[in-house]
């Protein structure tokens, strides 16, 4: 089947050969990208999963926040005032005392770049409602706990079982399709293209936002500078975890199809589709021990100024909306 799944186009879609180079398992899987809307997509959905998602997935290791702000003296005291504003004020809200706050002050660098830059205010406050989904273990959920935010749910089938943390957080072993409530925030960090049918999320999704709120889709993107560099050896094909990998031109039309309008990009690479698809020319795994993102730390595959280099490769690429990897925020009229 070479039909893209998206638009329906069944003309012109080239297909290319993959192989799993996450794990360094080497099995080849055939994609297509379609002529007309750009996506990426796996040809056929593998039988047996669980054979790709090991028990040690970097997604499922149990860990703590990233973030730490101080716990004693001035230092401390000055991060939860600081945080206390913006919760008052909209985290980061576009015009207003919040943002004059957020650009004078060190602790604002701790939010996420999705909140940091976007032009679209979310309307978050420290009690909104907000949902992750795909969460893992739920890391980035410990992180907005930190940084204030406190009616927190993580959402993922493939977790062994729910967790439940000491700040409160809950995370579900569950089918999205199982949930129900409403949300202020609903967000979905890389496991979008994980899912095989993309039209269906979008409208549970839809199902789950509140009115006149958004959705945040973060995804890799096709079409862009790393995929054309790199073809099939580009990291973020993830052969066969990843069966969607959506162009701006494919969003839209699933955006409108489900009822959302999309309301902004913003590209937020940060290098590593440099090293990976480095990697992967060099037929080296991306667990390999030598890797920059192996357990050990050791990375001896890259200096630390080729590493700094595919940093700034990819702030050029954000600039240009050329870059490999972008949210999409989807607003609910």
């Amino acid at each position: 089947m070479t039909t893209c799944r998206i638009c329906h186009n069944g003309h012109g879609n080239r297909q290319f050969r993959v192989r799993e180079m996450h794990l360094g398992i080497g099995d080849e899987f055939t994609y297509f990208e379609c002529s007309r809307c750009g996506c990426l997509q796996i040809q056929q959905f593998p039988e047996d999963l669980e054979k790709y998602y090991p028990s040690d997935y970097y997604a499922y290791r149990v860990s703590g926040p990233s973030i730490r702000f101080p716990t004693k003296g001035v230092s401390a005291l000055r991060a939860r005032i600081i945080v206390k504003i913006l919760s008052r004020h909209h985290f980061f809200k576009k015009h207003g005392f919040g943002r004059w706050v957020a650009e004078r002050s060190s602790v604002s660098s701790a939010y996420p770049y999705w909140v940091r830059h976007q032009k679209t205010n979310l309307k978050l406050r420290s009690n909104s409602a907000i949902l992750d989904v795909g969460c893992g273990t739920g890391t980035l959920l410990l992180d907005l706990h930190e940084l204030g935010f406190r009616n927190l749910l993580g959402v993922d089938p493939f977790l062994k079982r729910d967790i439940s943390y000491s700040s409160g957080i809950k995370i579900l072993k569950r089918d999205l399709s199982q949930l129900s409530g409403h949300f202020d925030f609903v967000m979905l960090h890389h496991s979008f293209e994980h899912m095989p049918d993309p039209a269906s999320t979008l409208k549970v999704l839809h199902a789950l936002v509140k009115p006149r709120h958004y959705l945040l889709v973060r995804i890799p993107v096709a079409g862009s500078w790393a995929w054309r560099e790199y073809g099939v050896n580009w990291v973020q094909l993830d052969a066969p975890r990843h069966f969607f990998l959506h162009t701006t031109d494919s969003m839209k039309i699933l955006a409108k199809e489900c009822h959302f309008e999309l309301s902004e990009v913003l590209y937020d690479a940060s290098g590593f589709a440099h090293a990976g698809s480095e990697m992967y020319r060099k037929n080296i795994p991306l667990t390999d021990r030598r890797s920059p993102w192996a357990r050990s730390g050791a990375n001896h595959l890259f200096s630390s100024e080729a590493m700094a280099h595919f940093t700034n490769l990819d702030a050029k690429l954000n600039e240009r909306k050329e870059a490999d990897q972008a949210g999409f925020y989807l607003y609910r009229p």
